[in-house]
């Protein structure tokens, strides 16, 4: 059965992520033969109809307000790809009319809003997703299928570094993510998609500590004709041990264009180790490199006489779709054969908000924070 889908946010223009996360791989092959784009909402009747000519869409599906297309008897899934401040409203009308929905991460500004929408899709009955598309993502998948085939032996550590060039130089449509009271920003956003990557493969913290900052005030860009001001975060640090007892450190840094992006992630256990690599620490888009290190004969004899145990790459295959929310889409579509855990409702959403709420409040009060 085809699944008809609707899209809040999605513009006539093809340079939005809307249109190149969602729409475009929804009416390409092999999503084209499960969903159908029947319906598109806007913030405006003109950009609906223009976004509707654009995509294909009867004029009559055009819709200027997420109650109207909450309406459509005609739509079984609502996508919500605008900016987090708008989340809340805009969803809650669909869960209210009982459709599945689709929202992107994170799911909401802070842990009430999360919970009204938590009681809406219970009272509504609709299915729900979260955008957290690091778990389809195929170098996440490959490593998962190492750690779980037991490889690497019993996990004693997981140590996760990234740095980032680009995100503080973002053009004007993006200036509410300077600001702390909106939640969008990397200790959120990027920060979310990469610490439920780590959940998904190794498990939830026990316990953990934080340590975020705002060290840059005042970021200038090429894309503005005056300095930004902004509070956000733009460090996170993240560390505990894991109810597997293994430890694990996150660390995200937004810094100056003069230090290249990059991302490092090793898992370590006593048989072997896996180590991810990549230039963006957005794996949720960016995929990394896959390599795997193990010898069981090496020896300490070995390292004092001057061998190395090397790295080796791990063949990763490329996405199925376009990216990996196409692949999500593919793994909602066909729930008894995705790898389990791909797919992340409200529910399992909340709880990665609640592992960052953690983080911020150990962050302000120097406290150790349990959020299970």
């Amino acid at each position: 059965m085809v699944t008809r889908v609707g899209i809040i946010g999605l513009s006539a223009s093809d340079g939005t992520w809307a249109a190149g996360a969602h729409a475009n791989p929804l009416k390409t092959l092999p999503l084209s033969d499960k969903y159908a784009l029947k319906a598109v909402s806007t913030s405006s009747a003109a950009s609906a109809a223009k976004s509707a000519e654009r995509w294909g869409i009867a004029s009559d599906k055009a819709y200027s307000s997420a109650e109207d297309i909450a309406k459509d008897p005609d739509v079984d899934l609502v996508v919500v790809s605008v900016k987090l401040p708008q989340h809340r409203d805009l969803t809650l009308p669909l869960l209210k009319a009982g459709k599945d929905v689709f929202v992107e991460w994170p799911l909401a500004t802070n842990l009430e809003q999360i919970d009204e929408l938590l009681k809406a899709a219970k009272e509504g009955g609709g299915k729900t997703y979260v955008g957290l598309q690091a778990r389809t993502s195929p170098a996440i998948l490959k490593a998962k299928e190492i750690i779980d085939s037991g490889a690497l032996g019993k996990i004693r550590s997981s140590t996760i570094v990234g740095l980032d060039s680009f995100l503080l130089h973002l053009p004007p449509q993006h200036d509410y993510e300077h600001d702390a009271s909106t939640r969008a920003n990397a200790s959120t956003i990027t920060s979310g998609h990469v610490l439920d990557a780590q959940a998904f493969l190794l498990g939830e913290y026990e316990h953990l500590t934080a340590q975020h900052d705002c060290f840059f005030k005042t970021v200038t860009t090429p894309h503005h004709d005056h300095p930004v001001s902004r509070d956000a975060p733009d460090s996170f640090l993240v560390q505990g041990k894991l109810q597997s007892g293994a430890v694990a450190s996150f660390s995200l840094i937004l810094t100056t264009p003069g230090s290249p992006s990059s991302f490092s992630w090793t898992i370590a256990g006593d048989k072997g180790a896996l180590k991810l690599e990549g230039p963006n620490i957005n794996i949720q888009m960016v995929s990394p490199m896959v390599y795997f290190a193990s010898n069981p004969n090496f020896s300490m004899e070995d390292y004092l006489g001057g061998k190395t145990l090397e790295w080796e790459e791990v063949a990763v295959p490329k996405t199925k779709t376009a990216n990996n929310t196409g692949d999500l889409y593919l793994a909602i579509a066909d729930r008894k054969n995705a790898v389990e855990g791909s797919v992340v409702d409200f529910e399992r959403a909340a709880l990665r908000h609640r592992m960052l709420e953690a983080g911020m409040k150990s962050g302000r009060e120097g406290t150790i924070e349990k959020y299970l």
